[in-house]
């Protein structure tokens, strides 16, 4: 394995990744540890705006599609290369757990920003995506 990426592995922020999914999980917080964080409610526009700030920190280009599915971009050497993505979803059921989607994400997150870190050179861009509606509760 190439030593920057191992480098990247390295830069993975335990304690980062776990103060964000605490900070997310207040988002909607229910009684019992669970969120209420339904599709385009107050609640999931919160979530989102926390999340477009974290990636805005890093300088990573964001950008949300017409049906709110959002991502969030950290670029390649090479402009026309197709993105290599992770990702999952923010929203809940109404009683949902607090890491049901929101890990998915900020795991993905916390990846983009290791691999910055560490000052890999990617051909090709790398890309979160948070979806929108997965619940289908809207």
């Amino acid at each position: 394995m190439r030593e920057d990426f191992l480098d990247a592995v390295h830069r993975v922020d335990q304690h980062r990744l776990w103060q964000r999914h605490m900070e997310m999980a207040q988002i909607g917080a229910i009684p019992g540890s669970g969120v209420n964080r339904a599709a385009f409610s107050k609640e999931d526009i919160a979530a989102r705006k926390l999340l477009i700030s974290w990636a805005q920190a890093r300088n990573f280009t964001v950008a949300m599609d017409a049906i709110g599915n959002l991502f969030i971009r950290r670029t390649g050497t090479d402009p026309h290369a197709a993105p290599v993505m992770t990702g999952s979803h923010m929203d809940s059921q109404p009683r949902g757990g607090r890491f049901d989607g929101i890990y998915g994400v900020l795991a993905g997150l916390e990846a983009l920003e290791a691999i910055e870190q560490a000052g890999v050179k990617t051909r090709h861009p790398v890309e979160l995506v948070a979806w929108s509606n997965e619940e289908g509760g809207r």
